[in-house]
């Protein structure tokens, strides 16, 4: 007695068979699969102890996803995920589904499948071309598998990766390759461990993918101990159980990430597949969770390259691989000594050294770099008036501006002021940003009048220099200037105390002279040089007025005259050429002919 499929309907692409005890003819297409596949689950179902091949026992070539059978065995030691939800519906096939009609299987609404393309270290499997071009010209993403024959001979996990990698060359819109785990050929749990990790890293290496491995729960138990380590190194899983609701998960669920592709049954029927085949499931919606990814580098000026994280994906020209869907990459633009990086094209834009990309789909990405060996200039401007600004203006993007490198002087001391600095299109940025074009200096203080200033740029004496991107040093600028020597009564470097005010005629030197009547009132002044031309207005309402300078007095001068007159200057002069402070101050006192007690002030002019 055999046992033999009850067909249900032969165009529902999902539904698989039953087995019921009738005879049968096992079609001649597929003996070797049919009979074996069945043989073994009756014994299950009908609780027979399990004998399945020994090791190596297959004819070359034979093996396929599912032939060990063991696929129908549910076991309680592994975890079982609840449901299954959303998934997409596909297929695997080999040598022993003969030929297959591509079209109908696309009808049918299958989405992938995966084909059968090498068994052990040099057997290929004779459908894999016709099967792999009929699927692509018919829409199915497709991926191909290989068939693991291990032995304990040295190399020989490499040598079957290499053959693998020769005959299906992986390319990105391809689904992950697979090693199919069904044998263990004498090899003990930790051998085969080690076995498959090799394989995997060999495939890893030649195509820039991680394969998935195909597995029964009770066959990884039982060749492998249960181990998560394939699961750690990143292997996805294809996990094969039968006949379940949901399918029994290994290796501690797959170390938490559970099943990515099912195989549901291995008794399916699709239209354009003759008999048996096996049926899948992707979990969730999305096809491209499985499909190869391209990365392409364009890098740009031979000045720089790009590195990668994860390592391998970066390049110093132009370069293109493949990638694990999904995965997160870090790029980094590394410029060459005495070049800079100007910015990213594609699918990482800016000019920020780092761009973070995920590979949900194939990304093209841009990275241009210049070379720079011609240091930045600076142009040193200087203020005009007491309360103006120094600036520093480059001809390149420039970093490193401190305190000490863009200054003004007085007198070999920094003068303190205020820092604002600008990007090239003109708004403010920290002056510590790496992209300055100009930097501008405002006193805190005015300008001491007749004072002697210096603005420079990259001073040295210890400090660090002002560079461009790529580290060349600003030549040193510096400009000399002296502030006016000439100060209106208005203006900042004059304080006054006391009340005060303004006069306006057009005889005063700036328009306006500065009067005050009480006793008290003043005004005071820096500068440098050797005396000091006070400009006052004498009149027959003038009083006295003390003049001091450093603190010392003067003999009082009396600004009474009896008609108003204009540009009168009181001269203190024979003084060090140095900083000095003269003060007027009114006395309250005046002459008895006088008809008032004021004072006036129209202008300083500093000598020297």
């Amino acid at each position: 007695m055999a046992l033999q499929r009850a067909s249900t309907d032969a165009d529902d692409p999902d539904r698989a068979s039953s087995l019921l005890p009738t005879p049968m003819t096992m079609p001649s297409i597929l003996p070797r699969r049919s009979s074996a596949r069945v043989g073994i689950v009756a014994a299950f179902l009908l609780g027979a102890s399990l004998s399945f091949p020994a090791a190596g026992a297959s004819s070359h070539g034979d093996g396929f996803a599912g032939s060990s059978g063991e696929a129908a065995i549910t076991i309680a030691r592994t975890t079982t995920r609840s449901g299954v939800g959303p998934t997409i519906a596909g297929v695997d096939v080999s040598h022993w589904q003969g030929t297959v009609d591509w079209t109908k299987v696309a009808e049918a609404g299958k989405r992938f499948v995966f084909l059968k393309a090498t068994d052990d270290f040099d057997y290929t499997d004779p459908t894999f071309q016709t099967n792999r071009g009929g699927a692509r010209a018919n829409g199915l993403l497709v991926g191909a598998y290989h068939f693991a024959r291990p032995d304990p001979s040295p190399g020989d996990a490499r040598e079957e990766a290499r053959h693998f990698v020769s005959v299906a060359d992986p390319q990105p819109g391809d689904l992950l390759p697979v090693l199919d785990m069904e044998t263990s050929r004498g090899l003990n749990q930790d051998e085969l461990t080690r076995w498959a990790r090799v394989w995997v890293a060999e495939v890893r290496a030649l195509t820039g993918v991680t394969p998935f491995v195909y597995t029964s729960p009770y066959g990884w138990l039982t060749r492998t101990g249960d181990t998560v380590a394939l699961a750690r190194d990143g292997a996805p899983l294809w996990v094969a159980h039968w006949g379940v609701s949901s399918p029994t998960v290994p290796a501690q669920d797959w170390d938490g990430h559970g099943w990515v592709v099912w195989q549901h049954t291995s008794t399916g029927h699709v239209r354009g597949i003759v008999g048996n085949v096996d049926l899948d499931r992707l979990a969730g919606e999305r096809l491209g969770r499985i499909v190869i990814r391209r990365l392409s580098l364009e890098v740009d000026g031979g000045a720089g390259r790009v590195t990668s994280l994860p390592q391998g994906f970066g390049c110093d020209s132009s370069c293109a691989r493949s990638v694990d869907p999904d995965t997160t990459v870090t790029l980094t633009a590394v410029p060459d000594a005495g070049a800079y990086f100007t910015g990213w094209t594609g699918a990482c834009t800016g000019a920020e050294p780092t761009c973070t990309i995920q590979m949900r789909a194939d990304r093209a990405v841009g990275a241009r770099f210049v070379t720079d060996i011609t240091p930045p200039t600076a142009t040193v401007s200087v203020p005009g008036t007491f309360g103006g600004s120094m600036g520093a203006a480059f001809d390149e993007n420039v970093r490193g501006v401190t305190p000490w490198n863009v200054v003004l002087r007085a007198g070999g001391s920094r003068v303190a002021v205020d820092r604002v600095c600008r990007s090239a299109a003109g708004p403010t940025l920290p002056c510590d940003a790496t992209t300055l074009r100009s930097v501008r200096l405002t006193p805190q203080d005015p300008l001491v009048p007749g004072g002697d200033y210096v603005a420079v740029v990259n001073p040295g004496a210890g400090a660090s220099p002002v560079t461009d991107r790529v580290g060349n040093a600003a030549g040193t600028v510096a400009r000399s200037f002296q502030a006016p020597a000439s100060v209106e009564q208005s203006q900042s470097p004059v304080r006054k105390f006391g009340t005060w005010h303004a006069v306006r005629t057009a005889p005063a030197s700036g328009g306006t002279y500065a009067v005050a009547g009480d006793t008290g009132a003043g005004i005071w002044m820096p500068f440098d040089g050797t005396g000091v031309d006070l400009i006052t207005v004498t009149g027959p309402n003038r009083g006295r007025a003390q003049i001091s300078v450093d603190g010392e007095r003067l003999p009082t001068v009396d600004l009474y005259a009896s008609v108003r007159t204009f540009g009168v200057a009181l001269r203190v002069d024979g003084l060090p050429d140095r900083a000095h402070t003269v003060r007027i101050v009114a006395t309250g006192r005046a002459r008895s002919t006088s008809s008032g007690r004021s004072i006036a002030i129209d202008r300083i002019d500093v000598l020297g």
